[in-house]
Parts: structure tokens; sequence; C-alpha cells
């Protein structure tokens, strides 16, 4: 199976993309290249599979869920023992969990990068045509060309350059208006 991770590649604008740290919810457990949304109490979640329109996206996660205890609260890392002093531990400093989680918002202005399903070939034919996310065995997320009504989040743009394999997958997409979560 293995999708790439979805990340973005350009804007249309030529502006570099928005990124945007924010709470993470608790429990969560998603890699980085998921699609993601704020809920109404301001916390980042995994967006469930298949993505639809009725829960507009925030972007893509640009690193993996932290599976904090509580939502957006940093969580201790503590590893090994000290020497001689029998109740000590090692306290890691948290440089990447700090309750919070790194995205990729989704505007009209970035484009991304992901690949369409593993039976899926991209084709000059998908240029225009909208699309959906889906979650692939191996936890990453892939672009459904076989998405139906609300199910349809993307448009692709174009196939990937680099994607030179006898059946390529890649391709840049953008989020439909109706997909992105508008935040601030």
């Amino acid at each position: 199976m293995a999708s790439i991770e979805i990340h973005s590649v350009q804007s249309v604008s030529g502006n570099q993309p928005r990124v945007r740290r924010m709470a993470e919810k608790a429990g969560q457990t998603f890699l980085p290249g998921t699609p993601v949304f704020i809920d109404a109490t301001g916390f980042v979640l995994a967006v469930v599979s298949p993505a639809t329109t009725a829960v507009p996206l925030a972007g893509f996660s640009k690193e993996q869920a932290a599976n904090l205890a509580a939502s957006g609260v940093a969580q201790q890392q503590t590893f090994g023992s000290v020497p001689n002093e029998a109740l000590a531990v090692n306290i890691a400093r948290p440089f990447f969990n700090d309750g919070n989680t790194g995205f990729e918002v989704g505007t009209q202005d970035t484009v991304f990068l992901g690949q369409v399903g593993p039976a899926q070939t991209a084709t000059v034919a998908l240029l225009g045509t909208t699309a959906g996310l889906k979650i692939d065995t191996d936890n990453h997320w892939f672009v459904d060309t076989a998405a139906a009504g609300v199910n349809k989040v993307v448009t692709i743009v174009k196939l990937d350059p680099n994607d030179q394999s006898a059946t390529p997958r890649g391709v840049y997409f953008v989020l439909i208006p109706a997909a992105f979560q508008n935040i601030v």
C-alpha cells in the first residue's frame, strides 16, 4: 500500500504555505500528512476516513500526534535512570511535545502533493476532476479517485512530474472551497 505523506509543494500566489501550531486533542495518534480539523473547543483532531465536506479540513499535519493524556497539555517524558539516585529519572526536554501540533493550513492558495489509491493510476484524464481523501491500511492518506458526493474534497490540478514509475500515482491537488475550515 505505502502511500506518501501529504504535504504542500507550492502556492498559487507564490507565497509560502501557511503553517499553524494549535493545541492537540487528547488521545490523537495520527501520522504526518493526515487531514486535520479544529473542533468546537479549539483542539486539533484527525479527520475520520473518508474525508467529507461535512467536516471541513483545517489542513494536513506536519508531525505525528503525541497521544496526549489531556488535551493541549504537554506530557513530560522521562527515560533511563540517574546513577546513585534510586528515585531520580532523566527528563526529556519537550522540543516536540509541547501539547500542540503543527499543520499546513488548507486554503485555496495551497497546492498539496499526494498519491492516488494503491489500485489507481494517475493519468492526464484526472486533471481538473474532484476526488476524495481516504486512509490506507498503513495509516497514510491518499487521493481517492473513486469518491462520490460529499466525499469529494479535492481537485486534482497536476500530475507529479517526479513520479516516473510504470504506474504513476503522484498528483498535486487543492482543497475545494466547501472542504476547508476557515481558521484565522
